[in-house]
């Protein structure tokens, strides 16, 4: 689907089920990953992107080719995912000096926990993708939200001003400090960004599994089928260079929706209800 597919989404607006269902299958990935990032629990991740979806369906008819349908899209689930109630992980209220106490607990366990190199390396991946998660959970939601639009998916400045109601200039100075927060911190503390640091997501596995943080038999982000890289954005924010912090972001994977979304999805188009969905 090109992005601003005028005579698809006129189509769908008028009625068209298998338009409405192409605009749909072409923006429900970005959305799920999206929330994944937002709210670190898959589950969570999925709830949000079906309401976010039937959000899209029911203001589609209040689109304007004015803008990208997917910065349109994408404003939508920022609103959604900014104001809905706080999920899972999130109701911790994580904090960078928690993670900071975290590691300076070292990297020793109680009991011994034995661990093959194979499986290290599988669980270090698990834990790295965990940790950026939630790591982000440590920024209040609208930092959170632009430093992912921006860093992670490639939205300029005009984009992701539009996308968050504010002027491009504001835009800029706040994911400005959000980064150099985000520097910081990583800086400071991991291993990946500053190589003096002794924190490796290979020397941590241990003491994640003794503290729960991941499950060698029930791995949450590893397993999941992964999407193509083209689903992020090629822009990257004007006048700044991709530096190492955003980079350790972009490198984990994309994931594909889980079917089951977009097979309810495809029940609520093809339903009774779907006049009522055109608004």
């Amino acid at each position: 689907m090109s992005d601003c597919n005028g005579e698809l989404i006129e189509k769908a607006v008028n009625g068209d089920k298998q338009a409405l269902e192409k605009l749909i299958s072409g923006i429900k990935d970005k959305i799920y990953n999206l929330s994944l990032r937002m709210l670190w629990n898959p589950s969570d991740a999925e709830d949000a992107t079906q309401e976010i979806l039937i959000k899209v369906i029911t203001n589609l008819s209040k689109f304007r080719l004015e803008c990208k349908f997917s910065t349109w899209v994408y404003s939508i689930a920022s609103n959604h995912l900014i104001n809905i109630n706080k999920r899972g992980l999130e109701k911790q209220d994580l904090s960078f000096e928690i993670f900071e106490k975290g590691i300076e607990a070292g990297f020793d366990t109680n009991e011994p926990i034995m661990v093959s190199d194979a499986d290290r390396n599988i669980l270090a991946e698990e834990l790295k993708v965990s940790c950026t998660h939630a790591m982000l959970l440590c920024l209040d939601r609208e930092s959170r939200m632009i430093y992912i639009l921006s860093s992670m998916f490639g939205i300029n400045s005009n984009e992701g001003a539009f996308i968050m109601n504010i002027t491009p200039e504001t835009y800029r100075k706040r994911l400005s400090r959000i980064r150099e927060k985000m520097r910081s911190f990583m800086e400071n503390n991991c291993g990946l960004v500053n190589k003096n640091k002794p924190c490796r997501c290979n020397r941590r596995v241990e003491v994640a599994i003794e503290s729960r943080r991941i499950n060698p038999e029930n791995l949450i982000f590893i397993d999941q089928p992964l999407a193509e890289n083209g689903l992020v954005g090629a822009c990257k924010e004007e006048m700044e260079e991709f530096d190492k912090v955003s980079a350790v972001f972009t490198s984990n994977p994309y994931y594909l929706t889980p079917d089951s979304i977009f097979q309810g999805i495809k029940k609520i188009i093809t339903s009774g209800n779907y006049k009522i969905l055109q608004g």
